[in-house]
């Protein structure tokens, strides 16, 4: 039964391998074969589960990385392989429609593939090691999807988010190096039992690891990523970009905080701040933008702020909070379903009109009725309406805010509830601002029903996902059900899902209010602040142009000053080796080119001069010149040698003084922390 784990890293490797180097003339086999890899491994991950509930799964191959590959899969990894499984089902099988007339197929697929196989990776890792060596095989990986069409704003992107990959993996690494010093072990379960017990310094490590792992899950200010990677890749690679990509950061988080930090209060509060700040502030800019792509891209950046707040709540007070438990998970599972199924309708929209401007594409979908419903019930899952999965998530994730906050005075009760209505009001308004002007206005330059674009191979993923989505919504239970076992995983008492009550009048009632003030937003900001008048038609307008911006105003200006003045530094440094070096140098030309008169010393010599003729010191000098000219060369290559070592030596200190000076920064910072 272990080898299972392995087969379902192995199975998919092979066969995107041989459809990539065997059938990569043939379009159809090759589909087939990655089609059949990703249906395969979900009937696995469905077969596993019954095995999964008893008890984990564990397999070890000694060697393999150095510290050994260590998988595990419990229930709660369980979550995160079976949507990931099922969704990237979903996009292979929707891929196959959309790519259709993409250049770079061949490529574009294996990576794909090798995205997929490295996610499936990172969350069945219990070593450290092994799922730092997934999570950048995933980082690069998808670096080739971003910029798969290869314009400038691809390229553009693909900058940003391998830039912002690479940062957050090296301060991963270095948090992971320095739990290794402390711990001696890189397996999640014995770190875990460890950690807790050291001084301050635990705090540096997990404040590295959750900086590495945010940057994926798109945590603000590290988000920067987001809005311009959606956009600039392929809708399929999108999708899972925002379905399951950033959930390997929360994953991550998860790990960290929950499991290896064991809930600490300082990391939830910390957590639960930044997950108001990504859903205002998701939300927020979703409203202005006028891309729809781009509007995806800051809701999943908002919807990641709920998840980012039911792991704070988690960990918050003495013992784990078992409804942050369960509305974490679940709405882990249901953006995956919604945000993915959203953004495969964005992408048959662009299959056909290759425009992602909301006043450009109005009224597209209004004679499209499968488009249209689909998209609509992805519209309601994702603000909450009951009925619908999103509906259900929330509302848990609500009573569990409302349960701590209450602990914590009236104040802080109401201005929580105050936060959390307002997101989710934000959320209505800008998916008002997608459906309303593509799916219900009239545009008689869209008439035709474009079925050659629109075939099966395109809806069947979207009116599969749509269907689970209300089951889900409808049978909430379900999902609890399946998994209620995770409670042992979280050391709760098994059976305290049993009672949960998600249709209350009071759920019921708080949803209808936050979508009412949300119609309210779009109505009087929206419709009124963010459009202009042309042609007797309103259009909507981006005016976060010239906004103060992250990346602009602080990552760059921060990285340049931070160049300027340790490059001076390392440059003097390099200076006065190489000014070294090159004395040597010179000292060893101007011996290179001296006459070697004798052997022996000086005074020997003048000696010599006395008491010799000249036709016989004439004589004795001859050998002595044949001598110097041997040894001449030596000098010189001796010379050579120090200047090209002065050349090599200058490259490497401008190469490294960025890594050496972030080292001795957190060095400077464990020496605190350890006084």
């Amino acid at each position: 039964m272990e080898k299972w784990l392995v087969f379902l890293l192995a199975f998919p490797t092979i066969c995107s391998l041989i459809a990539f180097f065997v059938f990569n003339e043939s379009n159809t086999i090759r589909n087939i074969i990655n089609t059949i890899a990703t249906l395969v491994n979900f009937v696995v991950v469905i077969y596993l589960y019954p095995y999964i509930v008893l008890s984990p799964i564990e397999y070890s191959i000694p060697y393999v990385m150095g510290t050994g590959l260590h998988l595990k899969l419990d229930l709660f990894r369980y979550v995160f392989i079976l949507i990931t499984s099922f969704v990237w089902l979903m996009i292979n099988i929707y891929s196959s429609q959309y790519l259709i007339n993409y250049n770079h197929r061949n490529r574009y697929y294996l990576f794909f593939m090798i995205t997929y196989v490295s996610t499936l990776g990172i969350f069945i890792s219990e070593n450290l090691l092994n799922l730092f060596t997934f999570f950048e095989i995933m980082s690069f990986a998808s670096y080739p999807l971003i910029i798969h069409d290869e314009d400038e704003a691809a390229h553009e992107a693909g900058a940003t988010y391998i830039a912002m990959a690479v940062t957050g993996g090296l301060v991963l690494l270095m948090g992971i190096f320095m739990l290794y010093a402390y711990t001696s072990s890189l397996d999640i379960a014995y770190i875990s039992e460890h950690l807790v017990n050291l001084g301050p310094v635990k705090y540096v490590i997990s404040a590295l690891m959750i900086i590495g792992f945010g940057v994926k899950a798109g945590m603000a200010p590290l988000h920067i990523w987001l809005p311009k990677a959606h956009p600039a890749a392929p809708t399929p690679a999108s999708a899972v970009l925002s379905a399951i990509l950033v959930k390997t950061g929360i994953y991550g988080i998860i790990v960290t905080s929950v499991f290896i930090m064991k809930g600490n209060d300082y990391i939830s509060l910390l957590l639960i701040i930044s997950g108001f700040v990504n859903m205002l502030l998701g939300g927020y800019l979703a409203m202005h933008q006028t891309d729809i792509k781009k509007t995806l891209a800051y809701s999943t950046m908002s919807q990641l702020g709920y998840i980012l707040l039911g792991i704070g709540l988690i960990g918050l007070g003495e013992q784990y909070n078992p409804l942050a438990v369960i509305g974490t998970i679940y709405h882990i599972f249901n953006h995956a379903i919604f945000k993915s199924m959203l953004f495969m309708g964005v992408g048959i929209i662009y299959m056909i009109t290759h425009k992602l401007n909301i006043n450009d594409i109005r009224g597209f979908g209004s004679f499209k009725p499968i488009l249209k419903i689909t998209f609509f019930i992805g519209f309601c899952a994702i603000i909450g309406l009951p009925g619908f999965n999103g509906f259900t998530g929330k509302t848990i994730l609500h009573h569990a805010l409302t349960e701590t906050a209450s602990s914590y005075g009236l104040f802080v009760k109401y201005l929580s509830e105050l936060l959390f209505y307002l997101s989710g009001a934000m959320t209505t308004a800008y998916l008002l601002k997608l459906y309303l002007p593509i799916f219900v206005e009239n545009n008689s330059k869209y008439y035709a029903s474009y079925r050659k674009y629109i075939n099966k191979r395109a809806l069947f993923p979207m009116v599969f996902t749509s269907i689970l989505i209300l089951v889900v919504g409808v049978k909430p239970n379900l999902f609890v059900e399946y998994f209620k076992n995770i409670s042992i995983i979280f050391n709760l008492e098994t059976g305290i899902f049993d009672h949960l009550h998600y249709y209350s009048a009071n759920s019921v009632f708080s949803s209808f209010v936050t979508i009412g003030i949300g119609i309210f937003i779009y109505v009087q900001y929206i419709l009124k602040k963010l459009t202009k008048s042309e042609a007797k038609q309103l259009t909507f307008v981006n005016i976060t142009g010239n906004w103060f911006s992250v990346e602009k105003n602080i990552y760059l200006p921060l990285f340049d000053y931070t160049y300027l003045h340790v490059h001076k530094l390392f440059k003097s440094i390099d200076e006065i080796v190489s000014f070294t070096i090159r004395i040597l140098s010179t000292t060893y030309r101007q011996l290179s080119s001296v006459e070697l008169m004798t052997i022996n010393s000086p005074v020997r010599l003048m000696k010599f001069r006395i008491t010799m003729k000249k036709p016989d010191l004439k004589a004795n000098i001859e050998p002595l010149k044949k001598v110097a000219s041997d040894i001449k060369p030596d000098i010189k290559q001796v010379s050579k040698n120090l200047d090209y070592f002065s050349l090599k030596l200058n490259s490497i200190t401008y190469s490294i003084y960025l890594l050496g000076a972030f080292i001795v920064l957190v060095l400077l910072i464990v020496i605190i922390f350890n006084s």
